[in-house]
């Protein structure tokens, strides 16, 4: 991979990250905040708060970190793909599942967060068609999940065939499809 190619891809997954992110924060930090405000109603009745909000937050500020940090050179390039990997990684297993197990169900027995969609109960369907469902019930999860993993494939990608952090020596393999061993 040249170096330009190196740099498009790299303000693609920035771009990825950025809209994943301003996601994450705008539908977080409203409801954090109204949670916040009744944690001590909420708790005196034995129910927790739905824990995503403060989780989206805590997401989102760590995704917009990451490209500051970067051009700071408070973090490498290496790093940052792999942190930015595992971060989104994290969000699609979290929201897998989360509505895998009844939008919040284990968090009090016998109790199910409403969907935010016309979504209903999923206990008999597979979780590849309770994920498809979503897709189309809940349009703005699944395109955030589609940016999510095209930004993972991006930093998978520039993991291996970056020249910023592919040693001298092994760039001509990665150039020629082997990979670096690094």
């Amino acid at each position: 991979m040249d170096s330009r190619t190196a740099r498009v891809l790299r303000g693609a997954a920035a771009t990825l990250v950025f809209a994943t992110a301003a996601f994450h924060l705008w539908w977080g930090l409203p409801r954090s905040i109204i949670y916040l405000q009744a944690l001590e109603s909420l708790t005196g009745r034995g129910l927790p708060p739905d824990p995503r909000p403060f989780l989206f937050v805590a997401m989102a500020a760590l995704l917009f970190a990451g490209p500051y940090l970067v051009t700071r050179r408070v973090v490498g390039l290496r790093d940052a793909y792999i942190a930015g990997t595992v971060v989104l990684l994290a969000s699609v297993v979290a929201w897998v599942f989360w509505h895998t197990t009844g939008h919040g169900a284990f968090l009090v027995d016998g109790f199910s967060a409403p969907s935010t969609g016309g979504g209903g109960h999923h206990h008999d369907q597979s979780t590849v068609a309770l994920v498809l469902d979503h897709f189309v019930v809940e349009p703005v999860e699944g395109i955030v999940k589609i940016i999510e993993l095209s930004a993972i494939a991006i930093f998978v990608t520039l993991l291996w065939r970056d020249p910023a952090i592919i040693p001298e020596g092994d760039r001509s393999r990665a150039d020629a499809g082997e990979g670096a061993d690094s």
